[in-house]
């Protein structure tokens, strides 16, 4: 499978079991980006902030996937704050591609996403969980691969995010792609580094 990084949350996945997008955002909604005109069989949102939530940014061709959800929250105040947050499983290709969402909790069970495939995760901290915090997720999860999400990256971001520097000091298999990688069963384990999203 290939995975491309549209910034942000947003990432297309897509290969011979089709094309699924994750968390699209609204025009307008992220500072440095802009809008998107996608193709898909399939769109995932993790919650209805607009910056998570374009699905008519997506033409959709529709097509069944296997995919499990966790319900989680957007804070640390059991949703008071932000509201609720959907962790997405999708099976693709075999393997199993977590999508964390704006996750802005911990959880106990991780029994559903533990050794899983592939791990999108924020660490921007402020609305979501922070490095730390997503550090202390991956040590429990071990995904095979790391993806990194929801940070700041020059002019692209909100402000009161911070960037992904202090996560790649704690992490020792960093690998930096320009904006799409592909990936398999055979993948060895990486932390992968987007270095502009394709926008």
């Amino acid at each position: 499978m290939k995975i491309i990084w549209y910034g942000h949350s947003c990432f297309e996945i897509t290969g011979s079991d089709g094309t699924v997008i994750f968390d699209p955002y609204q025009e307008g909604s992220i500072p440095g980006l802009n809008k998107l005109h996608l193709k898909g069989n399939l769109v995932l949102c993790s919650h209805g902030h607009d910056d998570h939530n374009a699905r008519d940014c997506v033409d959709v061709l529709p097509k069944e996937f296997k995919v499990e959800k966790i319900k989680t929250y957007h804070d640390h105040h059991l949703g008071s704050r932000r509201g609720k947050n959907t962790i997405h499983i999708l099976t693709y290709e075999n393997m199993k591609v977590v999508h964390m969402g704006d996750i802005g909790c911990m959880i106990d069970d991780l029994s559903k996403i533990k050794n899983c495939g592939v791990l999108m995760i924020p660490i921007g901290g402020y609305y979501t969980i922070d490095t730390k915090e997503a550090l202390e997720y991956i040590n429990q999860i071990q995904p095979r691969i790391v993806i990194p999400m929801h940070y700041r990256s020059g002019d692209v971001g909100y402000d009161v995010l911070s960037t992904n520097e202090e996560f790649i000091k704690n992490r020792k298999d960093i690998c930096y792609v320009k904006d799409v990688i592909e990936v398999n069963q055979e993948t060895q384990k990486q932390t992968v580094i987007f270095e502009k999203p394709r926008n």
